[in-house]
């Protein structure tokens, strides 16, 4: 199986670690525009191949018109720095997403299963969609295992529960607007909500110029391990909608079944009907976002 990953930054390196302790990969090619960045990195990750005695090859791709891959995880673009709203990265990461899908062979488009990492993510899984005619089910885009995973650790931190016992659900779009789902109720549910919504900018205030990237490249894994042993297990992530919880031209995240095709099916959550109002102000953001790149003529 062959991985391409799109963008060396930090998100990127780290998924490209993680490589190396997932079944079923042959090679890892990586891209990125800062050529040095690059080559030290895959140098980096091969050594690290070496010490960890893993036959998992690593190769730096100069032009993404020359490569093939089963699966593309896209992570390119410019961190969110402090102070910066998600939706303040929108035009400056469409445009490196435009020039990422310019350098990409039609057949790569055509046959690859695609993992959108950057943010915003519900939006530039929706831009990719958009502007290559993707088939939804080969088109996922990487946030709601995060979110869940993070929404995981603030009930163990706050119930005393172990993570292994905590299932909630996390809907809607990746930002401060996300709808965390529990079956229970309480000071210690409603805490744990809240600070599930503030971790991405928590994050951001301690870095001090950057974001988030264990977690980030963490959940990457967790996809790339369900599509890798084709487990049809569910996994929330961002999708392209197409009537499902009455939406439709719209990407945002939702409990979907992945497979080695990619996604199988949208699973729709019996929402009550406060639930479907906080979802519908959840998703108000990435709707003018995209309101916003159809005026400027970015999206069609």
């Amino acid at each position: 199986m062959k991985i391409l990953i799109i963008g060396v930054g930090n998100v990127g390196a780290h998924i490209g670690y993680l490589m190396l302790f997932t079944d079923f990969i042959d090679e890892v090619l990586i891209y990125d525009i800062q050529k040095d960045i690059l080559k030290g990195k895959v140098l980096d990750l091969s050594h690290a191949g070496g010490v960890l005695k893993k036959d998992i090859r690593f190769t730096a791709v100069e032009d993404l018109n020359t490569v093939e891959a089963d699966i593309v995880i896209i992570t390119a673009g410019m961190p969110r720095k402090e102070g910066m709203s998600r939706f303040d990265l929108l035009e400056v990461n469409t445009k490196i997403l435009d020039q990422v899908i310019g350098g990409m062979n039609r057949r790569l488009i055509d046959e690859s299963i695609f993992v959108i990492v950057s943010n915003p993510v519900d939006v530039l899984t929706y831009c990719f969609h958009n502007k290559t005619a993707i088939d939804r089910k080969r088109l996922i885009g990487m946030a709601g295992a995060l979110d869940k995973g993070r929404f995981r650790y603030y009930l163990s931190k706050n119930t005393g529960k172990n993570i292994t016992e905590l299932e909630p659900q996390v809907i809607g779009s990746h930002s401060k607007d996300m709808l965390c789902i529990f079956d229970t109720n309480g000071e210690e549910i409603e805490l744990s909500k809240r600070e599930t919504k503030e971790a991405g900018a928590t994050i951001v205030s301690y870095y001090k110029g950057g974001s988030a990237y264990f977690a980030p490249a963490a959940g990457v894994k967790v996809v790339l391990d369900v599509i890798l042993s084709d487990r049809k297990e569910i996994v929330p992530s961002v999708a392209i909608l197409d009537g499902e919880y009455g939406y439709s031209d719209i990407a945002f995240g939702v409990p979907v079944e992945i497979s080695s095709n990619g996604i199988e099916k949208i699973i729709e959550l019996d929402l009550d009907q406060f639930q479907k109002e906080d979802l519908d102000k959840s998703i108000k953001g990435i709707k003018e976002s995209l309101s916003f790149l159809k005026k400027r003529g970015i999206l069609s």
